[in-house]
């Protein structure tokens, strides 16, 4: 048993890394404006497959944790749905669609920009102002809060029982349904809930060595139960099919 509790300890701290999470703020988490959106996507990055694509991560990438913070992305607002603008067009452009405002890096708190250093990828052009300007500014979010909240649900996306499975099948091919089975066994069946269809969805990209990899995971969540993630309570179906991983693909290690 106490092997068996060091190794579960050991697969926490690739997931999640030693480092403290910034506390969530006590204030309810909402959009000052433009909340007219019915959902949240979490997305999040398998470092060593995010990394391994042609684009890739700079020289700079850490190697620990395991699983990175790509952003926390409102769905479109109805507001725009009513002025008939496609929901790829959203996803291509977001806030400029809302407001016209010059983009400007996110001030922020030593303690949460320490966090988003360690566990956004390390790409070319920086992640974190753009997911600012392209994905929270627009919505009246305080920069702070914005991403501590986004880097709260990772954290406890890494520690929970499908961030776990993750870990413990690097450098492993697995099925896509064994992934899915395993993450609604945990989440779903743990309370006797229905899954919840296109709860979580996939995205996998071929490598520079020709290999197809898991490079993100992608959640839909309530708005309104974003505390309770990764909890069954806190998804919703996603209604767009987004998720491109094949029958069979492989979850790298560095």
């Amino acid at each position: 048993m106490r092997v068996q509790a060091c190794f579960w300890s050991a697969l926490v701290l690739l997931a999640g890394c030693a480092t403290v999470a910034p506390r969530p703020e006590t204030a309810p988490f909402a959009p000052a404006r433009h909340g007219d959106f019915d959902h949240d996507t979490l997305a999040l990055t398998w470092q060593p497959g995010f990394c391994s694509t042609s684009e890739g991560c700079e020289a700079d990438q850490p190697h620990a944790p395991l699983i990175g913070l790509h952003g926390l992305w409102a769905s479109e607002p109805h507001a725009l749905e009513g002025q008939g603008v496609p929901v790829q067009e959203w996803w291509r452009k977001g806030c400029p669609l809302l407001e016209d405002a010059p983009d400007a890096a996110p001030v922020l708190e030593p303690p949460v920009a320490e966090k988003l250093s360690a566990v956004v990828p390390h790409t070319a052009q920086p992640l974190v102002p753009h997911e600012w300007n392209k994905h929270a500014a627009c919505f009246g979010y305080a920069a702070t809060p914005f991403f501590a909240k986004a880097l709260a649900l990772r954290d406890r996306f890494a520690q929970s029982a499908p961030g776990l499975w993750l870990v413990a099948h690097q450098g492993r091919v697995v099925s896509h349904e064994a992934m899915i089975a395993s993450f609604e066994a945990s989440t779903f069946g743990s309370v006797g809930a229905r899954p919840v269809e296109r709860a979580l969805q996939t995205q996998c990209r071929y490598d520079r060595k020709g290999r197809v990899v898991l490079t993100q995971i992608w959640f839909t969540l309530s708005p309104k139960h974003l505390d309770d993630f990764p909890a069954a309570a806190s998804y919703v179906s996603s209604p767009e099919a987004q998720d491109n991983c094949p029958a069979q693909f492989l979850i790298p290690h560095w």
